[in-house]
């Protein structure tokens, strides 16, 4: 278990500056366990570990709370022997301190002051621990190590929290640096109203679905089939590279060739980067392949990093060896490690541009672009995985605030779920709310009612602080910028929105401005949009960027064979729907197939046209008949050779969702041709148009509504150097009044 991380060595760092505080009086704090799973209680065991405030190692006993000292005479729990292995006592016997989750009252227990805890999980059996002692040597114990094939908790679906709560408050993540073995949630309470959350949100078998269909050939063998468990790539004899007596396997120079371009390129250029409060550091690799670099401003301001030479790909997954040794300055070593560690997980470092400058390693937007990545550290950070899009995907995780820790000096209560947030949004309803865009943050959900500021407030909504809602169909909400239902407007209807100040419904920007609201059946007939990225079940395609109207992500690589479902969608009535589908095929097209629970009704063929280009759209349609009820709605692709962006279901009569720009066919052809290239842009558009381009206005709006950039046209190119990587609208405006939109990436 690899648990040194950068907020530990920060902790570290901090504790030294700060005067030497008395140990505060050992406040105790309520830790509840609770189970979002099939697994009765009786079949989870919990079993607490740790260091106390003097040092010692002890363990918790949670059906009581009482802290005990670790001791060899509690090993007395016979175990199995595997491959001869009867473990450090050399009796197969191991510690007696697994609790039933039954057997615990309430399912919380007090957490005292404690350092290094564990909380494990564990489903069907215990896990099987060894306690040397409380102190001297040998002291702690010996936990499970899955690596060993002889380790006797082979087989043992188990997770754990990792925290330390002291006199500076509480610490904790949930952790995926060794591996996934089943979805959990951590929630983090504490004075003046302080609510963090973070884990997983979809259940085991769809988050192995997911995995498989956005990793490529070299991860798909970190994937245990049987059990469902999800390795680190580096603890898997496929990406082994021979050190400490593991053999070579097929992937073990996976990070070589980038490493080696890293090391080569910055001998002869200055490598700078941006590290957040860290600073700015500047240097160099020298012949005998040390990296030195130096702060040029920041907390490490004229200190020294140092990485004694060219790590291996074992060394950047896990961040060891090399990329975990204090050289000269140490505490400035290890975070010049981490940053780099990060920074080659995720592929920021630049070994392309001949001068590149300061590079910023904090613009998560460049994040997991290319490969050679760590794609199993990517997958924990994509749309609808994790809560807030974060986790703890390799050791330096927390590099940049991407990992999954939650801390407050004043805790009140903790609250770990076995099986994650699959399905249970904070509270119920027919209307989820969330605090930021694309779904995430603080998310609570609504039953039909009103709702006044104060009434907000005390389910934990702020003012002015909404940014995202989805809404089940046959529902609406009516948002108020002012309490008690008054001021401007606007509603929302099934289709839910994902960025209010991106809101494509005709107003304007609605993001952090909602102070009353209501929740009622909608006035308006169904019409729900599935996007093609959000199904809860992905068999073969693969998520990509998407330059379509809207932006985000569709799926590609659409093969024979291949399906996409959603599940749960309600049908209000019975009658006649339009099935929509928002296609584009660099090919000749094929053809799509819909049905109902997994095909028991089916819906017939829609041909798909070639577009033109996998990122041209067009949308096509079929007319079906359907009887009102909840259903899985599936997708099927008869024949591939097509992307994917969204799937549309309106019922007769109703009016379609309002989009941002033209999105279909119909309302395409519509405008005047406009054509844009080279589209990704590098620094500058080319435009070709039936539109009289001389004297019109153009305005670039970036995915939030925001225009950054506006001119006028006089067939010359348009300048978008300035502009960040991302994508983008262009405007433009006849001297007529015509305008026109095209999307384009830079």
């Amino acid at each position: 278990m690899k648990n040194r991380t950068l907020f530990a060595w920060c902790l570290l760092v901090l504790s030294n500056l700060l005067p030497l505080l008395a140990w505060a009086q050992n406040t105790s704090l309520p830790f509840t366990i609770n189970n979002n799973s099939t697994t009765p209680d009786a079949d989870l065991w919990v079993g607490i570990v740790g260091i106390d405030t003097n040092g010692n190692h002890v363990w918790v006993n949670p059906t009581n709370s009482q802290v005990l000292p670790m001791s060899p005479s509690y090993n007395t729990v016979t175990g199995p022997t595997i491959n001869g292995n009867t473990g450090p006592g050399q009796n197969s016997k191991y510690a007696a301190c697994f609790f039933r989750l039954s057997t615990i009252p309430g399912r919380t227990f007090r957490l005292p002051y404690i350092a290094g805890c564990r909380v494990y999980i564990s489903r069907g059996q215990q896990l099987y621990l060894y306690f040397f002692g409380a102190n001297g040597a040998p002291s702690g114990y010996a936990g499970p190590n899955l690596q060993n094939a002889s380790d006797p908790n082979q087989g043992i679906v188990h997770e754990n929290i990792e925290l330390t709560n002291n006199q500076y408050g509480f610490f904790g993540n949930t952790t995926r640096v060794d591996a996934f073995n089943y979805p959990m949630g951590l929630e983090l309470r504490g004075n003046n109203n302080v609510y963090q959350k973070t884990g997983e949100l979809l259940t085991a078998a769809d988050i192995v679905s997911r995995y498989k269909a956005n990793v490529p050939t070299e991860f798909q063998g970190t994937v245990n089939n049987t059990t469902g468990v999800i390795t680190f790539p580096s603890k898997t004899a496929a990406f082994g590279d021979g050190t400490n007596g593991t053999p070579t396997g097929a992937y073990g120079q996976y990070f070589k060739s980038y490493i080696d371009a890293i090391w080569n390129k910055y001998k002869g250029t200055d490598l700078i980067f941006y590290a957040g409060n860290a600073g700015v550091f500047k240097g160099r690799i020298d012949g005998n392949d040390r990296l030195t670099v130096v702060g040029q401003s920041g907390a490490f301001a004229g200190r020294t990093g140092i990485i004694n030479g060219r790590p291996t790909t074992q060394m950047a997954f896990e961040g060891k060896g090399l990329l975990d040794n204090r050289v000269g300055d140490g505490d400035c070593d290890l975070v010049v490690q981490a940053q780099i560690t990060a920074a080659i997980n995720r592929h920021v470092i630049d070994v392309s541009t001949a001068n590149p400058g300061q590079q910023n390693f904090y613009d998560a937007t460049k994040y997991y672009q290319a490969a050679p990545m760590n794609y199993y550290a990517r997958f924990w950070h994509l749309p609808g995985v994790s809560f807030d899009n974060k986790s703890y995907g390799f050791a330096y995780d927390d590099v940049n605030d991407q990992s999954a820790t939650l801390q407050t000096p004043q805790p009140t209560q903790v609250t770990a779920t076995w099986g994650g947030f699959a399905g249970q949004p904070t509270g119920t309803g027919v209307a989820t709310v969330y605090k930021d865009c694309n779904y995430t943050g603080t998310a609570v959900a609504l039953p039909v009612g009103d709702y006044s500021l104060a009434a907000l407030q005390s389910r934990g909504i702020l003012n002015d602080d909404i940014s995202s809602m989805r809404v089940n169909s046959g529902y609406e909400v009516v948002l108020y910028e002012n309490d008690t239902y008054s001021g401007a407007s606007l509603t929302v209807g099934s289709a839910g929105n994902s960025c209010l100040v991106n809101n494509a419904l005709g107003a304007s920007n609605w993001n952090d401005k909602t102070t009353s609201l209501r929740v009622r059946t909608a006035a308006a007939a169904f019409s729900r949009q599935l996007e093609a990225e959000a199904a809860n079940v992905n068999n073969g395609m693969t998520v990509e960027a998407c330059s379509d109207a809207g932006g985000g992500q569709n799926m590609g690589y659409v093969d024979a064979g291949d399906y996409l479902v959603w599940n749960n969608i309600n049908f209000p009535t019975t009658g006649t729907y339009t099935i929509e589908y928002r296609v584009a095929s660099g090919a000749s097209g094929g053809t799509i197939s819909a049905d109902l629970n997994a095909g028991a009704i089916q819906f017939g063929n829609t041909a798909i046209p070639a577009t033109g280009g996998w990122q041209s759209w067009t949308t096509v349609s079929k007319t079906v008949t359907l009887n009102a009820g909840t259903y899985n709605f599936g997708i099927y692709a008869q024949s591939g050779g097509w992307n994917l962006n969204w799937v549309r279901i309106t019922q007769a009569g109703a009016a379609r969702m309002a989009t941002a720009v033209a999105t279909t066919k119909e309302q395409a052809d519509d405008q005047p041709t406009l054509t844009l290239f080279p589209n990704p842009a590098v620094d500058r558009l080319e435009l070709t148009s039936e539109l009289q381009l001389a004297g019109s206005s153009y305005r670039i709006v970036n995915e939030y509504g925001q225009t950054l950039a506006s001119g006028k046209l006089d067939q010359g190119p348009v300048d978008v150097a300035k502009l960040p990587s991302g994508v983008y609208s262009l405007i433009v405006t006849s001297p007529a009044g015509k305008t026109t939109v095209r999307r384009f990436l830079k």
